[in-house]
């Protein structure tokens, strides 16, 4: 499920490759881009990651959610990076690798400190964004996910099945960072119950939020939601309902980060 951008004029085309790894970086900014700021060390940088299916691999194009958007306008300090990952075929464990080289082309590259990155991520990209932050980067700024899945559409095998409550376990370990997590009743690639006791296994994540929708409110905020709650985070009333309460104090945190950074060099 797909939204066109809201301002497609403010986009400028990127397609670089990270000097640190072979995983190509393709993407565009929506508005200004890093090298616009002044400096880099006061930006905040969010690199959103959309999901992946084989049949639309390699037509994939660089969008931006409705919740985010929202970001860029209330934010002038906020740069919103739209990566694609258009191969023909990539296991679970890649779309991770891809974003870590996004995240090694802005640190090395542009010079923005590891705190001052958000990675967002929508189904596979936000499976993608957890295994980033949870086993390379877990200073990140930190980590939203909507749907976040990779294991194909229901039913799963028992093999799968089992493979995926193991891994979601070790990501909840592992995490060391803020974390939203966005999961729905009524979605063709997990189960709502996949998520339970998450919290309780995640001690050490600060800021941990995870929003378990039921199907009645993935209605309520998606109009093209009737058949499957996957896409729900594309309606705008999605991004109305939860960016001030989730988004918004994410940044504000890593705001306040960067400004104590600031004051004790300075």
């Amino acid at each position: 499920m797909r939204a066109p951008l809201a301002r497609p004029a403010l986009l400028a085309a990127l397609a670089l490759v990270a000097t640190s790894c072979a995983f190509p970086v393709e993407g565009r900014f929506a508005g200004s881009s890093v090298a616009d700021r002044a400096d880099p060390t006061r930006t905040i940088v969010l690199i959103y990651n959309h999901g992946f299916s084989r049949e639309r691999a390699g037509s994939y194009e660089a969008l931006v959610p409705p919740i985010l958007q929202q970001a860029l306008e209330r934010n002038p300090d906020v740069v919103l990076f739209s990566q694609v990952r258009n191969t023909s075929r990539l296991r679970r464990t890649q779309h991770g690798a891809y974003i870590e080289a996004a995240i090694e082309q802005f640190r090395r590259r542009d010079g923005v400190p590891l705190e001052n990155i958000i990675l967002v991520g929508q189904s596979c990209g936000g499976w993608g964004s957890l295994q980033a932050a949870a086993f390379t980067y877990p200073s990140v700024g930190g980590v939203v996910v909507f749907a976040p899945t990779c294991h194909g559409q229901l039913p799963h095998s028992t093999e799968v099945a089992m493979a995926r409550t193991a891994e979601i376990a070790q990501l909840a370990e592992r995490a060391r960072f803020p974390l939203i997590i966005f999961v729905y009743e009524n979605d063709s690639y997990y189960r709502l119950a996949d998520w339970d006791g998450f919290e309780a296994r995640a001690p050490r994540a600060p800021h941990l939020q995870i929003e378990r929708l039921t199907r009645a409110r993935v209605l309520e905020l998606c109009a093209r939601c009737s058949r499957d709650s996957h896409g729900a985070m594309w309606d705008a009333r999605f991004g109305e309902a939860f960016y001030a309460s989730h988004l918004q104090p994410l940044i504000d945190r890593v705001r306040a980060r960067i400004r104590t950074r600031a004051a004790a060099v300075g």
